[in-house]
């Protein structure tokens, strides 16, 4: 199945918008997951409980891999053992790297495989301030996705994003139009743009059309207000991705019933999303 339409089936089949990042920090995984354990296990069986606490409502899990790169080979190991559950238990949630990994020619093909064979996600995602050709190889398989950050969520994302060009636009916006119109030949690109820049983000949807999905975050710990993403899910309501990481897996901090608090965080963020489609 092509990437684009497994993540599409999957916004359209389950009654949630909700990306659940598996960025799973060591230090603050409960300890009686570390305790007599390594890293590797101890990180392995967080993302389990994880999974099952929150699979019903996940349209896909994001993991960064910089949370797993940390700690060396047990990192690694505990990402790609994640994903091979997810995949032998719960096949049609897509799974997406995180790794920013814009690379060219013989290392493009080695990123290529790391993350897609080794690690088997189902989708890379990439910065495109490189050009073209550090993407190209990763849109060969149809099977494979691509999702591309337009403009991040980060305080000084804007610094060069938000730039003015001659011709009267900005730059986030030129991007847009050249990932979206020029580079999704394949039809296995989707876009990144960050909630926290509200006016941007509604600009990237009006680019890049009703169809195409639209990953977000910011919402939660970044402090962008749901109703950020009013009127931006899409055709049919049922193309936007809205990602939340340390808000959902660690919400159990404070509590016995840990894994009951990170079903309920996934929960209400749904929630949230749902009333919104209805303004």
């Amino acid at each position: 199945m092509k990437f684009i339409d497994k993540i599409i089936n999957r916004l359209e089949s389950i009654n949630s918008h909700v990306c659940i990042g598996l960025d799973s920090r060591y230090d603050r995984i409960p300890y009686i997951f570390k305790k007599n354990q390594t890293v590797l296990n101890a990180i392995f069986a967080f993302n389990k409980n994880v999974i099952e606490a929150t699979h019903h409502l996940a349209t896909a899990y994001k993991s960064n891999l910089a949370f797993y790169a940390g700690f060396e080979h047990d990192g690694f190991e505990a990402a790609k053992l994640t994903n091979e559950y997810i995949k032998s238990y719960y096949p049609e949630i897509p799974i997406i790297a995180d790794c920013k990994r814009s690379e060219m020619g013989e290392s493009a093909k080695m990123t290529k495989q790391e993350i897609f064979d080794w690690l088997q996600f189902d989708c890379i995602m990439v910065t495109p301030w490189f050009g073209e050709d550090t993407v190209s190889q990763y849109l060969q398989d149809k099977k494979q996705g691509v999702c591309v950050y337009i403009h991040n969520s980060n305080p000084s994302a804007g610094e060069f994003q938000d730039l003015a060009l001659k011709n009267g636009k900005y730059l986030y916006e030129v991007v847009a139009e050249r990932v979206s119109k020029v580079w999704n030949s394949n039809g296995n690109i989707f876009v990144e743009a960050g909630a926290t820049y509200p006016e941007q983000l509604k600009k990237i949807r009006k680019i890049i059309g009703e169809d195409m999905p639209l990953l977000t975050a910011g919402i939660g710990a970044q402090g962008a207000p749901v109703e950020n993403v009013k009127g931006l899910f899409g055709k049919n309501k049922k193309r936007l991705l809205v990602n939340s990481s340390r808000n959902i897996i660690f919400a159990g901090e404070n509590r016995k019933d840990y894994f009951l608090a990170v079903k309920e965080a996934a929960e209400n963020l749904c929630n949230d999303l749902l009333r919104v489609t209805k303004l």
